[in-house]
């Protein structure tokens, strides 16, 4: 514990596979997301399982986008 804060209290949030990624690389408590909103900012890849609240995590490189289709489809289009 640090400053009176627990890891396990900090919970990135956005509903997106990098709040997931970034939960779980520096080992906090959990990600708040929200699968089904945001078009195709929110939810996880097809590689990303739910079962009993948990979710799964990816094994493939980056931070999550490059395996969603659409959301991939908007980056390439304003990096060109």
């Amino acid at each position: 514990m640090r400053h009176g804060v627990s890891r396990a209290h900090i919970m990135p949030h956005g509903g997106n596979m990098m709040s997931l990624h970034v939960a779980a690389g520096l080992g906090l408590g959990s990600a708040e997301s929200y699968p089904g909103l945001f078009g195709a900012f929110g939810g996880f890849s097809d590689e990303v399982h739910i079962r009993d609240g948990m979710a799964s995590l990816p094994t493939a490189p980056g931070i999550g986008f490059e395996h969603q289709p659409a959301l991939y489809r908007i980056f390439t289009e304003l990096c060109d």
